[in-house]
This record gives structure tokens, sequence and C-alpha cells, in this order.
């Protein structure tokens, strides 16, 4: 059974964040991985910009075909 993705607390729309220690020599203060709960699709991430980028990507996914952004 799917959770209903319009509910404001969807499962479909839970990400795990974990943030690198920014006392390991050479690692970026804004580092670490992300996952999304339902999918398990992740990454990692040196910047706010690249998480946020993340998070774009798989909720596009999760959007019916006919809600999805299309660039013109």
């Amino acid at each position: 059974m799917r959770a209903d993705p319009s509910q404001k607390n969807s499962p479909e729309r839970a990400f795990v964040v974990q943030f690198r220690d920014p006392t390991v020599t050479g690692s970026a203060r804004f580092a670490g991985r992300a996952e999304h709960l339902m999918s398990g699709q992740y990454t990692g991430f040196e910047t706010p910009e690249e998480l946020i980028d993340f998070f774009g990507r798989v909720m596009n996914q999760l959007k019916p075909r006919s809600q999805k952004f299309t660039k013109q």
C-alpha cells in the first residue's frame, strides 16, 4: 500500500540527512549524506545547494507526470 502523497507528513517526502564531522581535516563545513527513505536514493553533498538539488530531483520524480516542471 502506498502512502497518500497529499498528507503533510507523507513518508514519500521523508529524508535522512547525516552531516560529516566538521573537525575532520579537509572536510567541508556543510557536507554529508542524504537518503530518501521510500526510494532508497541517496547522495553525498558538499554544499547546501547540492543537498537542495537532491531534494528537488527526488521530489520531482514523485510528482505525477502532468505536474512535473518542464523547462521551456
